[in-house]
């Protein structure tokens, strides 16, 4: 390990040399912290999307509309998407 330098780079080299000295911190804690915001931030788009559903129910799908008229909606699911997504992804690294 002498030809790394010290302090991250030689621990670095050292944790990797083999499967047993991994051992990495999860931060439990901030994870849920995370996965409990976003669900925050989905429950709210959800509720926009709904309202759409609600109060215009013609324009839940594309069919029959311009790009105009179904710009607000894709745009919605567009970040409906990025934060479901970035939810999944944080799900996944809880195992």
């Amino acid at each position: 390990m002498g030809q790394f330098k010290r302090g991250y780079p030689n621990l670095a080299a050292f944790t990797s040399s083999d499967e047993d000295f991994a051992i990495y911190r999860r931060f439990g804690y901030l994870q849920a912290r995370l996965l409990l915001d976003k669900q925050d931030q989905l429950r709210e788009l959800e509720e926009r999307l709904d309202h759409y559903d609600t109060h215009d129910p013609m324009k839940s799908m594309r069919q029959g509309l311009t790009p105009e008229q179904y710009a607000p909606r894709a745009k919605l699911l567009g970040e409906i998407e990025a934060v479901f997504t970035s939810y999944g992804a944080c799900k996944l690294s809880l195992s």
